[in-house]
């Protein structure tokens, strides 16, 4: 993945293969997604450009941020970004902006669910948790 480019963009969007999610990076509207499996061999170099943009839009946000996981699995490196990119939303409250976090599982997903309830519980931000048939 090229590690150029990647600032000033308003939108930033990486297509889903079979190790890597679907992820929306949509600074004018505020929004921010990310859907199926994180599992990229380079987690590092798969995630820079996302950890780029979420710098420099945690500096400036949208006067609403909403955030939408709906992943399958992620492997242990991949929770680091996302409790790195947590923290960071964290860290926008009383920046006059509102965060609004959905996090999407599986009935049947008893992991994702917890992992879910555990960042609500260690997050400032409230994590609205949706059990869903399928992803």
């Amino acid at each position: 993945m090229e590690t150029t480019e990647y600032q000033h963009q308003d939108v930033l969007i990486f297509e889903k293969t079979s190790k890597t999610p679907y992820i929306k990076l949509d600074k004018p509207n505020g929004e921010i997604e990310l859907r199926g499996s994180s599992i990229p061999e380079n987690t590092r170099e798969f995630y820079y450009k996302f950890n780029r943009w979420m710098a420099e839009y945690t500096a400036n946000p949208a006067a609403k941020t909403n955030v939408k996981f709906a992943l399958m699995y992620m492997n242990s490196s991949s929770a680091v970004v996302i409790t790195r990119m947590l923290r960071m939303l964290d860290d926008m409250i009383g920046m006059k902006t509102e965060v609004e976090i959905d996090w999407f599982y599986e009935s049947d997903d008893l992991e994702m669910k917890e992992i879910g309830e555990y960042y609500d519980e260690i997050m400032k931000c409230k994590i609205n948790l949706h059990e869903v048939e399928r992803l």
